[in-house]
């Protein structure tokens, strides 16, 4: 954000796209996506005179601008056509987010697809799974990996009652009700809930735990047949989520 603000004030006529938009915007997204890159809309598509650090992606003459947070950037639903071309399970984390935001809908996107030179098969896949229910974008990142491991497609942020708090029902992130009468929750916990100690307010890790177990505890007897904790190291390691999640008999789609 310091290079965006600094590039848009010497060059006022950039307008700023895909992940540097996103980042504008404030979207969900890995950190691992950045590599210094910084992405402007252009008309004349790539300049070979241009520094390697920036990217200039093909806009048509009419593309509408924003100005948000004082910076020139292309529109949301712009923003996620360009954001397409990133990997699946990191673009759905600026999808999800955009919606979860209300800066676009799906109809606004597929609508400025049709008129725009983009990957439509990668915008179209990402609007088929794009979900604002997700709220971070770690769920975004265990969803997508969930779909491409061929899993069923799970109900998001189900409610469940809490008979400590009634006025403050559980929700959890993945839920899947089966027509035998099975219900499989996972939750993806990451590892930040647990290691964060720079709140000296927050709970000790012990009462963390205690109040998981507890809450697992109460989930069954709500009548979920069982309660599942994915971690940053499950997720991002394929073949142990796909071990995690059939061994919990999560449906796969053939």
């Amino acid at each position: 954000m310091h290079m965006i603000r600094a590039l848009a004030k010497l060059h006022p006529k950039w307008i700023f796209t895909g992940l540097s938009a996103a980042c504008v915007y404030q979207y969900d997204h890995s950190h691992t996506l950045h590599d210094g890159t910084v992405n402007i809309a252009s008309t004349r598509g790539a300049n070979k005179h241009d520094s390697k650090g920036l990217h200039r992606i093909y806009a048509p003459n009419n593309m509408k601008c924003y100005l948000y947070r004082g910076i020139p950037v292309t529109s949301p639903a712009h923003t996620l056509i360009d954001c397409a071309t990133l990997p699946f399970d990191r673009a759905l984390s600026i999808y999800d987010s955009a919606l979860r935001c209300k800066h676009t809908t799906k109809l606004e996107v597929e609508t400025l697809m049709l008129q725009s030179v983009c990957d439509e098969q990668a915008v179209k896949t990402l609007l088929r799974h794009a979900n604002p229910l997700r709220e971070n974008g770690g769920e975004s990142w265990a969803y997508a990996h969930m779909m491409q491991l061929r899993y069923a497609r799970p109900l998001f942020q189900v409610n469940f009652n809490n008979p400590d708090n009634p006025n403050a029902p559980y929700r959890v992130d993945f839920c899947w009700k089966l027509h035998d009468g099975r219900i499989i929750v996972v939750e993806y916990d990451g590892v930040a809930k647990y290691k964060d100690a720079s709140n000296l307010n927050r709970a000790s890790i012990k009462a963390k735990l205690e109040y998981e177990r507890r809450r697992d505890q109460h989930l069954k007897e709500e009548g979920v047949t069982s309660v599942n904790h994915l971690f940053y190291e499950d997720v991002a390691d394929l073949q142990r989520l796909d071990m995690i999640l059939s061994a919990a008999k999560v449906p796969k789609v053939r």
